[in-house]
C-alpha cells in the first residue's frame, strides 16, 4: 500500500513517505428530528455529507530503512502541501490497494517538531465535491483540471448574479452604477450608436450588460 498526493493533472505529486499505522474515513449524513403532538418525535434522512479522511504520521528528517519515499526531507514535504494550501488546488488522495481514490481539499494540517527533528504530522481531507460532481477521469484516476475548474467558477458566478438579479432587478444608468467588466464594452456601444438610453439613463439590466459584453468579445463591438 502506498498514498499519494497530488495537484494539477500529477504535474506535482507527492508519495508519503511513512504509512500510518490506520486511517479512518468518516462519511456522515444529515439528518433532522422533529417533534409532532400525535406521533413524538420523526427523524428525516436528508443528503449525504461530504467524506473526511485524517492521516497521522511524520516526516523524516532522515533515511529510514522503511521509507515509502526519500526523494524529500522532512520541511520539503511540508512547505509543498503549505504551498498548495496557498494556492488553493484540489488534491487528488489516491491509496493503493484499496478504492480509495477521491478529489479533497485541505481542512487542517498541524505538525510537531520533535526533538529528534523528524516532523510529525495530522493532515485532515475533506472531499472536494462541486455542485454534487467530483471531478474525475471515467478511469477515476484524472486529477482536477484547474482551467476548467476555473470556467465552472465562472459559470457559477454568471448563474448567480442571474439569480439575484431575479430576485431584485437592478438596473444600470452610468458607467459608475454598472460592474467594471462591463464598462468597456458599453462604451463601445454607445460610440458605436447602438446604445443611447432615455432620459432617465442607460436603464440596463444585467442580462443586458452580459450581452454586450458578449458582443465585445465576438469583435462585433469594434
Amino acid at each position: 500500500m502506498d498514498i499519494y498526493l497530488s495537484v494539477n493533472n500529477r504535474a506535482d505529486i507527492m508519495k508519503l513517505p511513512v504509512l500510518p499505522p490506520s486511517f479512518t474515513i468518516s462519511k456522515p449524513q444529515a439528518t433532522e428530528v422533529f417533534e409532532t403532538m400525535s406521533q413524538g418525535e420523526l427523524q428525516l434522512i436528508g443528503e449525504p455529507k461530504l467524506k473526511s479522511i485524517t492521516i497521522s504520521s511524520f516526516f523524516p528528517v532522515r533515511d529510514y530503512p522503511y521509507l515509502r519515499d526519500s526523494s524529500m526531507k522532512g520541511w520539503e514535504y511540508v512547505d509543498k502541501i503549505d504551498a498548495w494550501i496557498a494556492q488553493k488546488l484540489p488534491i487528488r488522495l489516491i491509496v493503493t490497494d484499496t478504492p480509495i481514490n477521491m478529489a479533497v481539499a485541505v481542512k487542517n494540517f498541524e505538525y510537531t517538531i520533535k526533538t529528534d527533528g523528524d516532523l510529525w504530522y495530522t493532515l485532515e481531507l475533506e472531499q472536494f465535491n462541486l455542485l454534487g460532481y467530483e471531478y474525475q477521469s471515467e478511469a477515476m484516476e484524472e486529477e482536477i483540471d484547474v482551467e476548467e475548474l476555473n470556467r465552472l467558477k465562472e459559470q457559477i458566478e454568471y448563474l448567480t448574479g442571474v439569480v439575484e438579479q431575479l430576485a431584485d432587478p437592478v438596473t444600470y444608468n452610468t458607467d459608475a452604477d454598472m460592474p467594471a467588466w462591463a464598462r468597456a464594452s458599453v462604451q463601445k456601444a454607445i460610440s458605436k450608436g447602438i446604445l443611447s438610453g432615455d432620459g432617465s439613463g442607460l436603464n440596463l439590466t444585467y442580462e443586458t450588460l452580459r450581452m454586450f459584453v458578449f458582443f465585445d468579445r465576438m469583435g462585433l463591438l469594434d
